[in-house]
């Protein structure tokens, strides 16, 4: 195991893939019993605002039933398995960490959807992608981990066919870092890389890949969902405690009160959307 992936594995999210089986079981579900798609959407999709960077993206790229598409950074499955239900394309998972991938491969066969969505495990940039093999590549929250994003932009363009799209959901650097708060709240959020591109930095990148870019600055709505999720934590904390315990939830509970701090007191870090046309 490389020394990012043992990095990226201390995020306090990865560090409780299991928990998504507490929240069947508050659902009422046991063990290994099949599950509806439409009740793990509530569960399973581990970025901000729920399935509606997917809705944006479907609508974006104007995804078709029978479409190849490729989810970068696919975590437990949940943007791929509401894409393939929505839309009755074919997503291909594609998810570093082990434990998540065991687990999303876990619920997309209880959901019986192993014939729309495929999981594959490793480096994306390393994975072995057929040239011209996809319509279209998502990606939400993600990218920001891979350190050699150039490589990745390449490999991305070269698994696309031609007039291929993208839609990538990240978050972006707002302006240069001011002072040591700034620096360390950044440092922690970023885990396992040193910087954080811009919106034109992103933009640049998939343009030297070869693609035509649109971007779109969501930084607003990623300030108003980082300080309500704070605003709003003390009413759920007993119950998290409860289910999770007090080791996730400190942990949580720091991530939040960080995301916060740099989206909306600092106004180092926002959100955009790249949606990218292969030409």
């Amino acid at each position: 195991m490389s020394q990012e992936d043992h990095k990226l594995r201390q995020r306090i999210r990865y560090r409780h893939v299991e928990k998504i089986y507490m929240d069947l079981k508050e659902l009422g579900y046991h063990d290994n019993d099949p599950l509806k798609v439409t009740d793990l959407i509530t569960l399973d999709q581990w970025h901000y605002f729920g399935t509606a960077p997917v809705d944006a993206a479907m609508k974006l790229l104007e995804i078709r039933e029978g479409a190849r598409v490729l989810d970068v950074g696919a975590g437990i499955g949940g943007p791929s398995r509401y894409l393939a239900h929505k839309t009755k394309c074919h997503v291909t998972a594609s998810e570093l960490l082990p434990d998540n991938h065991r687990v999303g491969q876990d619920l997309t066969s209880r959901c019986g959807m192993t014939g729309s969505v495929k999981h594959v495990c490793g480096d994306i940039i390393t994975t072995e992608l057929c040239n011209e093999e996809f319509d279209h590549v998502t990606s939400i929250q993600a990218i920001y981990y891979v350190e050699d994003k150039p490589r990745l932009f390449r490999q991305l363009y070269n698994s696309l066919k031609p007039g291929g799209t993208i839609c990538l959901e990240e978050f972006c650097r707002l302006k240069d870092v001011e002072d040591a708060d700034e620096q360390a709240a950044l440092d922690f959020f970023l885990l396992c890389v040193n910087t954080l591109p811009t919106h034109q930095d992103y933009k640049h990148l998939l343009e030297d890949a070869g693609f035509e870019v649109t971007v779109h600055d969501i930084s607003e709505a990623y300030s108003e969902y980082t300080y309500g999720r704070w605003a709003n934590w003390d009413g759920h904390r007993d119950k998290y405690v409860r289910l999770y315990g007090e080791d996730m939830v400190d942990g949580w509970l720091k991530f939040i009160v960080t995301t916060k701090k740099l989206c909306n007191e600092f106004g180092v870090v926002g959100g955009g959307r790249f949606v990218a046309r292969k030409v």
